[in-house]
């Protein structure tokens, strides 16, 4: 999945203000290593979108209602 630039930049901007001032050369030079770094954790977080996430729960939601359906019948077939 490929993040959003400009939330990466946005978290970079948070993390790098959340620092001391006195680590100001930091700041300023490893600002772009950062995001690079902040980049490879999410890839290895292996997300997915939310949209992707909802229709999943859908169609995990559809197949337990189906499953039950399908206990029921063969409850009943079973004491026939």
């Amino acid at each position: 999945m490929k993040f959003d630039s400009k939330i990466i930049d946005d978290a970079v901007v948070k993390l790098k203000d959340a620092l001391p001032d006195d680590v100001g050369e930091f700041k300023r030079a490893g600002e772009e290593k950062l995001k690079l770094v902040l980049e490879g954790v999410l890839q290895k977080l292996e997300l997915v979108p939310r949209e992707e996430y909802e229709v999943q729960t859908e169609v995990l939601k559809r197949t337990r209602e189906r499953v039950e359906q399908l206990e029921q019948r063969i409850s009943i077939l079973e004491k026939k």
